[in-house]
């Protein structure tokens, strides 16, 4: 049966079109994946800053040093005086008293001197009923009034203490470089990975249009018989697996926009700028000898660990002091008395040098002091640990890196070929020259070499964003 004009012009016009646009356009797609050069860069580095700024992990982390600030601050404030003022205001009963006879040993006396007054004329003038006085220990009402100053003179204690909060600042000082630097390279990698999840779904849609004319022709030639009902049957089954693979690409990408906006503490459905980069990655020359010198020089994680090293040590001084007496100076001037007066009869003032030396404790101190020792060995050697580990970290980020710089050649390779056969079996195809399934099995693998090398291409960037972040090739802003 002949074809009619309108057949022919399906089968010869619109899949050429359709075809040399899906070829232009999937290219396109493939080269999205570009340098990190021109506004696609700055828009990244606009996400850092961004991220740095309000990211809620980061600012627990900020809290905690400031935390730490405030008791470094504490600690210098031990060296000055302090100063109060007390007040006391008592009413007291009962208790004990003190018995003073003072009757008892007066009045036999006047009485004498009164008869012997009496002998000579005189009038007896002195008094012999003099009672027994009984003076209460409690007042029944009494107030004290005074303003203390109390100046640390001589305690090693406080020293130590300071420096020891010196030391746990300096630590979340690392801690907190530490994370800065992580957050930046999980920013990077979240937009990169919705970078991927976005050119696999812009490639998926431009596949959807080819198999959507696949259809059409298919059930065109089974509808002039020139092939049997399987034909459509296939290419049905094929924009259902596609319908799949959008689903599962439509989640990534909106799973990776969460993410990238929960980092930046932002909504999470807030859209993201992509830049207008371009071209398949650059690979830069990077030295391993280098990477490693300069991580060893300048990661964080250096800082935290002498940080701890050194807080034990003045830790271990800290018990060590404890055998020393320490002196305190104490001044009081304040008011006295069994009513609220201030006047200049009821004031007074009374200076004081305090020692206190503590002999015994059964060893306390002593095993405190080795604690600290033993816990500044454990570090010192966690600190070699620490450098070996790094140096781990830096070759497996360094290698990581090479595999994938290879990956994005292979796949780009893979790319070429794939692209190249399924234009060649797509002539083939309009003419009836290879059946419908080996047409379906070129662009099959078509779609698989630019979705692995979309994949390639932006597992490069997040692989190079790791060997920056562990090589301290990146800058991060401390402030």
């Amino acid at each position: 049966m002949k074809m009619k004009g309108r057949t022919k012009v399906l089968f010869l016009i619109t899949p050429a079109l359709l075809l040399t646009q899906f070829m232009f356009g999937y290219t396109a797609g493939f080269a999205a994946p570009g340098t990190m050069a021109g506004v696609r860069e700055q828009v990244l580095e606009q996400y850092i800053e961004i991220g740095l700024k309000s990211n809620l992990m980061l600012k627990q982390q900020e809290f905690s040093l400031k935390k730490s600030l405030q008791a470094l601050k504490e600690a210098r404030g031990m060296f000055w005086p302090s100063i109060s003022i007390e007040a006391r205001y008592s009413r007291a009963g009962g208790g004990r008293v003190i018995e003073f006879p003072v009757g008892d040993l007066v009045n036999p006396i006047h009485l004498t001197l009164n008869q012997l007054l009496g002998a000579h004329g005189l009038v007896p003038g002195f008094p012999g009923n003099i009672p027994n006085e009984t003076i209460p220990f409690l007042r029944e009402e009494e107030h004290d009034t005074k303003l203390r100053i109390v100046q640390p003179v001589f305690q090693p204690g406080i020293y130590y203490n300071l420096k020891i909060k010196k030391d746990l600042t300096g630590i979340e000082k690392a801690k907190l470089k530490v994370f800065k630097r992580q957050l930046a390279t999980d920013i990077k990698t979240a937009y990169f990975n919705y970078m991927k999840a976005l050119k696999v779904k812009e490639l998926l849609a431009e596949t959807r249009g080819l198999l959507e004319e696949n259809l059409r022709l298919s059930e065109s030639l089974f509808k002039n018989h020139k092939e049997t009902e399987e034909v459509v049957f296939r290419s049905r089954a094929e924009l259902s697996k596609l319908d799949q693979q959008q689903a599962e690409a439509e989640k990534n990408a909106r799973l990776a926009v969460s993410y990238f906006n929960f980092l930046l503490n932002r909504p999470l459905d807030t859209e993201i700028k992509t830049g207008n980069g371009t071209g398949k990655p650059v690979f830069k020359g990077y030295e391993l000898k280098e990477l490693i010198s300069r991580a060893l020089q300048h990661r964080s994680e250096f800082q935290q660990v002498q940080g701890a090293i050194d807080a034990a040590n003045h830790t271990a001084g800290l018990h060590k002091s404890s055998i020393l007496p320490t002196v305190t100076a104490v001044l009081d001037y304040g008011f006295q008395g069994e009513t609220y007066r201030f006047t200049g009869k009821d004031d007074y003032w009374m200076g004081s040098l305090v020692l206190n030396w503590s002999l015994f404790r059964g060893g306390q101190d002593a095993a405190k002091k080795n604690q600290a020792l033993y816990q500044r060995k454990q570090l010192e050697t966690q600190r070699l640990e620490l450098e070996s580990k790094i140096r781990l970290q830096v070759k497996e980020a360094y290698y990581n890196l090479e595999v994938a710089r290879k990956t994005v050649i292979a796949t780009g390779d893979a790319l070429k070929s794939s692209k190249g056969t399924f234009f060649i079996v797509s002539k083939k195809y309009r003419q009836g020259m290879v059946p419908q399934i080996e047409y379906m099995k070129a662009r099959n693998d078509f779609t698989a070499a630019g979705i692995n090398n979309i994949i390639a291409n932006y597992d490069y960037y997040i692989n190079e964003a790791r060997l920056e972040q562990v090589s301290v090739l990146r800058v991060i802003p401390t402030s």
